[in-house]
């Protein structure tokens, strides 16, 4: 495993940032919000991470009037095809990639829907659903990120997802943001309410969220009683001490003057 030496003088395991897609690589120290340099990333990169990470680097450096094929994310730009065509025209958005022949729209990164407005087809995209839930080597094809609505290929790791371009976290097996709350679990707990559909009863639902829902009423409970106890046991913690420590430390005195006491005598 390839790691890179930043300006602190700390290690960093470089290619596991790449693979989850971060073009720009954090220092490890807290207080550096600064990021590693390009060339020197570059250098401690395998060929295969290499070429991934020039994707997500030149991924994050797109402008509006570029981006990648839905299907094989080559990247494609909308300068100069709009002149071609009448701009009060819908086909101008229409992109045929020249390396795998999808054809797609440019304006809702779909496929191409003949006939429909962007708009009229999001309410109706059941060809673009189909396409993206599709599985196809052990995984869906696509799945469209629950913020900016862009549809992401994964080729390989695990379900957390984030998106490079609005960098929302989320699960690439049900499509749900990332959401972590203290005491009630996140996407990976079974029992949380944060949980994945897919973790826990996936074939029953209703029970699920049955069983999700007691849990986390018997938190939300549990939570206010637990918190009293923990202000009465303090409490009442302070209270002895403040009375155990005087009485403590004068029995101590005298133990301490018996003791002297004692020696002279003898």
């Amino acid at each position: 495993m390839n790691v890179v030496r930043c300006t602190h003088g700390y290690q960093i395991k470089s290619d596991g940032q790449v693979h989850v897609g971060r073009a720009h690589l954090v220092c490890p120290i807290t207080e550096c919000s600064g990021f590693l340099e390009d060339s020197l990333v570059i250098s401690h990169l395998s060929s295969e991470e290499l070429a991934k990470y020039k994707y997500f680097l030149e991924l994050s450096r797109l402008d509006s009037s570029t981006k990648p094929c839905p299907q094989c994310s080559l990247f494609t730009s909308l300068k100069g095809r709009s002149q071609q065509t009448s701009t009060k025209s819908e086909h101008k958005y229409k992109i045929q990639c020249t390396k795998c022949q999808f054809i797609w729209c440019f304006k809702c990164h779909a496929p191409w829907h003949e006939g429909l407005k962007c708009r009229d087809y999001r309410k109706g995209d059941k060809l673009l659903r189909h396409w993206a839930s599709v599985i196809e080597h052990g995984q869906r094809n696509a799945q469209k990120c629950p913020r900016c609505k862009i549809h992401i290929q994964r080729t390989e790791g695990c379900d957390h997802m984030t998106c490079t371009q609005c960098n929302t976290n989320f699960c690439y097996r049900c499509g749900e943001k990332y959401r972590h709350l203290r005491f009630f679990g996140d996407h990976t707990s079974n029992l949380s309410v944060f949980g994945c559909k897919y973790r826990y009863l996936p074939e029953k639902p209703h029970l699920r969220r049955l069983v999700r829902g007691s849990v986390c009423m018997s938190k939300v409970l549990v939570a206010p009683v637990v918190i009293v106890l923990v202000v009465v046991v303090g409490a009442l913690a302070l209270v002895i001490g403040l009375f155990a420590l005087p009485i403590y430390y004068i029995c101590k005195r005298r133990r301490k003057r018996s003791q002297g006491s004692g020696r002279w005598l003898c």
